[in-house]
């Protein structure tokens, strides 16, 4: 083991933790090590071989003017009591551990955020490397979700220019990664974990923060996918793609058009559709396309938290509705992440939008399905009852917080003894 520049390395990295190093210091305290403690495990007493070896590697350092010491009372020249740092030497102190200045590296993790930020137009990006910048210029350190090696922290920097500038386009993610940085398991193996960090905090959305979302959906919103994004339906609706006319009326057991479809679509009319209900669980709605689903109704698979593409066709589908005077239902589960689903859906698209199936009766009669949560899943919940928002699952939810359980929407394909209301 190369004893000196573990003993640097270790002083180093002790100073910068320390005040002296922020320059924040009030008294001259030095930057000192205990060798006959944890923080030097290695000095072993009892191995005379290695306690020689390491005695005689700070005292060559002390000869250097790089680090001072003294011995234990009553163990002069046999065992070594502290190491302290001098901090006139500190760049050649640097220069034999072979690492760069913590300073030095801040300072240029600083240039190349304040160099991006110069050509960021995304908000939660540009708020992101904001704070960076508050954080490095005040604190002198690499902040949190910026990787201290100089690479990765490059790559990240490099991603998030990608993510600015590729528009609305959708990729898969290994796509994604080939093309930011030719190799299609980098950004995986590498950045996923940092960048989900970076959206959960910074994302301009308030049900992010608070929600049940994972981590696809996260990535979702920035148009980062695992498998190309569909929409499934069914229901009467014509439309032209291209200028060519579609009529997806005769697909009575319902449809999947995928992103670019999405964008071309232009809906003209939903004949003889008086109610659209979403649906959020797969089963779901493949069980109500196949069972229940009448004429009068455009039935639409919503899924988790919705993508952007996935939210273009709710758009396009709520205004082609507007001009017919539809009604809107909604139909997920009686829990946190359904109430959020919900919400999302009306205050950002639908605002007209009303639940199925997630009421009090609705609760009650699943009680043969109910799972049980704990207290920091009903703290969350409670949360909900001072926002209007969520006005609708008020009464809901205090049913929920009394019996302490909650009801996934896949309960309804099992109890037969619960048939779905009519929407007429």
């Amino acid at each position: 083991m190369n004893y000196r520049k573990l003993i640097l390395n270790r002083l180093l990295d002790k100073y910068e933790r320390s005040s002296a190093y922020k320059g924040t210091a009030s008294t001259n305290r030095r930057i000192l090590i205990n060798l006959c403690s944890d923080e030097f495990p290695e000095y072993d007493i009892e191995h005379t071989p290695t306690k020689e070896l390491i005695n005689s590697v700070v005292m060559d350092l002390e000869k250097e003017g790089l680090i001072g010491f003294e011995w234990m009372r009553f163990e002069k020249g046999n065992i070594i009591s502290r190491i302290w740092l001098k901090l006139d030497s500190l760049q050649e102190a640097y220069r034999q551990a072979e690492r760069m200045p913590k300073r030095e590296q801040v300072e240029n993790a600083l240039a190349k955020v304040c160099e991006l930020k110069s050509c960021i137009t995304s908000p939660w990006i540009r708020n992101f490397l904001e704070d960076a910048q508050a954080w490095m210029e005040q604190k002198l350190s690499i902040p949190p979700f910026l990787p201290e090696d100089s690479d990765l922290m490059q790559n990240l920097l490099k991603a998030l220019l990608f993510i600015d500038t590729k528009g609305e386009d959708e990729l898969l993610e290994r796509v994604f990664s080939l093309r930011c940085f030719g190799d299609s398991k980098y950004f995986e193996k590498n950045l996923r974990r940092r960048l989900l960090g970076i959206l959960k905090k910074y994302w301009q959305e308030e049900d992010l923060q608070a929600g049940e979302w994972t981590d696809d959906e996260i990535l979702s919103l920035i148009g980062i996918v695992k498998a190309p994004e569909q929409v499934e339906f069914c229901g009467n609706m014509l439309a032209s793609i291209r200028e060519q006319a579609v009529d997806f009326s005769p697909l009575v057991h319902g449809v999947s058009i995928n992103a670019p479809t999405i964008r071309d679509l232009v809906i003209s009319d939903l004949p003889e559709v008086k109610r659209i209900l979403f649906i959020e669980n797969k089963a779901n709605y493949v069980d109500y396309v196949f069972k229940r689903r009448t004429p009068e109704e455009l039935v639409i698979y919503h899924g988790g938290f919705y993508s952007p593409v996935k939210g273009l066709f709710f758009k396009k589908i709520y205004d082609a509705a507007c001009r017919c005077g539809i009604t809107f239902y909604h139909w997920g589960d009686m829990d946190l992440g359904g109430f959020q689903i919900f919400k999302r859906l009306k205050t950002q698209i639908i605002p007209t939008l009303r639940p199925y199936l997630m009421d009090v009766d609705a609760f009650m009669s699943m009680k043969r399905f109910w799972q049980a949560f704990d207290s920091k899943y009903a703290q969350a919940l409670e949360k909900l009852l001072d926002d209007e928002d969520y006005q609708e699952f008020h009464q809901l939810i205090q049913v929920m917080l009394k019996e302490k359980a909650r009801v996934e929407q896949e309960a309804f394909l099992s109890y037969s003894a619960a048939p779905l209301i009519d929407l007429m």
